[in-house]
């Protein structure tokens, strides 16, 4: 009678130590996803400020292209003007 009681006992010990193996190694998984997740988000935080630069870049390049732009413009205006009124005479 005692012998089938320590069984019952033993049984319940052994399901007892592999819940806490599996519980252990969930945990272990749990730790990784959260370190691959930090990982994750400086890599995105690194990539955010490169981008953020180029931006800055890009706007400060784009206002000097204006000007630019804006020159080439007027003067083929003023060449075109000048050549309708030399075609004129």
């Amino acid at each position: 009678m005692e012998a089938a009681r320590f069984d019952r006992l033993e049984a319940k010990i052994d399901k007892l130590a592999d819940a806490m193996i599996k519980l252990t190694e969930h945990s272990i998984k749990l730790e990784n996803l959260v370190d691959h997740n930090v990982v994750q988000d400086n890599r995105l935080n690194r990539h955010s400020e490169a981008i953020d630069q180029h931006a800055i870049k890009l706007a400060m390049t784009s206002k000097t292209s204006n000007s630019n732009e804006w020159f080439v413009r007027i003067l083929i205006a003023a060449l075109v003007s000048s050549v309708a009124f030399m075609l004129r005479s």
